[in-house]
């Protein structure tokens, strides 16, 4: 092999930033090698008319670069995983690189228009998934009153810079972009000026989120493309030192997850036409599969699956809490005190106090789980974005969105752990212990499903026993808390997460 290398790759903005943070990884394992870049428009770059779902199957942003790899133009293709078809190859192989940046998807949104909104959003998009997936988000997850305005969906094509300059000249409403795209081009540092437009296209990206507000979607209804975020390298099959050069820069989860959502995608036939989002998440409790969309014969897709734990199977009589139904607990509103324009996340609807106000110019709000955005956004508040029930712990990763580091203050009831908490916590309401039974025969209970670290407190401090079943639990502070009281060995056997009270009793409790 030779010791100049050609990477070649599109020549939009976004590609060359992941050529050149590819060749910086492969030249940090191999010194004495040459990487040279190669750009070239592909046929997808040069025709921004045409929506992408007409083009399925014709890899318009890869067919090009491909052929040039074939022909020895060029010796790696450097390519945004999500634009591969799912085809079996003959003449090459694809290898996954680096690790993946964040999957989700951004709504960003006219300030202007939240002030004075409208009777009519205009939605900017190109992506069928992205088409399918917003008009329910809207409704539900949009504040009021904006939530029940008519949607209108626009396609948009080009760079990220042209969709954002078409997204500002609009006269209405948002636009949809991979987080991605954005995170890679503001964390991009160009200490060797090889992208002379770069400082120009940051400013355009800060000032456009400087004058929207903004959405990350979560990926329990909002999943991506598979393998959004991800990156892989296509090199010639015969190339067996190239590709175990490239194999030196796989990251294994990237590789896993996006391999899964493909191989998910290809049942129902795969391309970017496709209504169909697939977003896979790997935790230390599990691997978690999120999808959702519509088939192309009209088959409503949805689901969340946690794997990774083992099976059971119990009666309504053997679990707390008693019957499999919700053990009831009173609340009330305490006085409370919150610095000023901190970024406020909350646990729960209840947990945010009727006479708080958060300005969304300059504080983020960000909820534990969809039912509280809902909340919150019923209660005419825009919020940024949520945990998606999995637990505090998942960050929100937006510092480079803000231009700034997030300064949360959690909102929660008094006895919530603090120990475990990500962050400071500000108690805004008293929550009773749950109501037990009378007659309640804890020798009959085999499992046990906690909704807050408090809860398990009280419940096994009256009854001790109770330590000694199946516990189920969300992922999140009170997941740890559970561990660190039943202990590391005895949790592995005995400590479970679901990612709800409702898949719970769905997944283990018989009818």
């Amino acid at each position: 092999m030779s010791e100049l290398i050609k990477v070649g790759g599109r020549s939009s903005l976004l590609s060359r930033i992941q050529i050149f943070s590819v060749i910086k990884a492969l030249q940090e394992k191999n010194k004495t090698k040459n990487f040279q870049p190669v750009f070239r428009e592909s046929a997808g770059d040069k025709d921004l008319k045409t929506p992408l779902w007409q083009f399925a199957g014709q890899g318009i942003f890869t067919k090009d670069l491909q052929e040039d790899l074939i022909n020895h133009k060029v010796d790696i293709v450097i390519h945004s995983w999500k634009d591969m078809d799912l085809r079996e190859r003959k003449d090459t192989i694809l290898i996954p690189i680096l690790p993946r940046e964040d999957v989700r998807d951004v709504l960003l949104f006219k300030r202007n228009k939240w002030i004075s909104a409208p009777t009519e959003i205009t939605i900017l998009t190109s992506s069928p998934r992205r088409e399918h997936h917003i008009k329910d988000f809207i409704k539900t997850f949009f504040p009021t009153p904006i939530n029940t305005f008519d949607i209108k969906i626009e396609s948009v094509r080009g760079n990220i810079q042209t969709r954002l300059r078409k997204y500002l000249e609009h006269e209405n409403g948002g636009i949809l972009v991979a987080k991605a795209a954005l995170d890679r081009i503001l964390g991009f540092k160009d200490e060797e000026n090889q992208i002379p437009e770069l400082p120009a296209i940051k400013k355009l990206i800060s000032e456009t989120i400087n004058l929207s507000l903004f959405m990350v979607l979560p990926s329990s209804i909002f999943p991506s493309a598979p393998a959004q975020g991800a990156l892989c390298a296509e090199i010639r099959k015969e190339d067996k030192e190239l590709e175990s050069i490239l194999r030196e820069i796989t990251n294994k989860e990237a590789e896993l997850t996006a391999n899964e959502e493909r191989k998910i995608l290809s049942k129902y036939g795969g391309g970017c036409h496709q209504k169909i989002g697939v977003s896979v998440l790997t935790r230390d409790y599990g691997k978690i599969t999120f999808v959702k969309g519509e088939t192309e014969d009209g088959k409503t897709l949805f689901s969340k699956e946690l794997s990774g734990t083992p099976d059971f199977s119990f009666d309504r009589s053997e679990v707390w809490p008693p019957n499999a139904k919700m053990a009831a607990r009173q609340r009330e509103r305490l006085t409370y005190s919150l610095p000023k324009d901190v970024d406020v996340f909350v646990s729960r609807g209840y947990a945010f106090p009727l006479d708080l106000s958060v300005n969304p110019t300059n504080q983020i709000l960000w909820s534990a789980g969809l039912s509280t955005w809902k909340d919150l956004a019923l209660r005419g508040f825009w919020v940024n974005g949520t945990c998606d029930g999995l637990g505090e712990s998942e960050p929100p990763m937006i510092d480079l969105l803000l231009g700034r580091k997030t300064d949360f203050v959690k909102l929660t009831h008094v006895d919530s752990d603090k120990q475990n908490s990500i962050y400071p916590v500000i108690p805004t309401y008293f929550v009773s212990a749950p109501e037990i039974p009378v007659p309640f025969d804890t020798s009959k209970i085999k499992a046990a499903y906690w909704r807050s670290g408090s809860e398990f407190d009280i419940v096994t401090k009256r009854f001790p026993e109770l330590l000694e079943v199946i516990h189920f639990v969300g992922p999140g502070s009170t997941f740890t808390k559970i561990k660190q009281t039943i202990g590391e060995e005895a949790s592995n056997q005995r400590v479970f997460v679901s990612l709800s009270f409702d898949s719970w009793v769905e997944r283990y409790v018989k009818p």
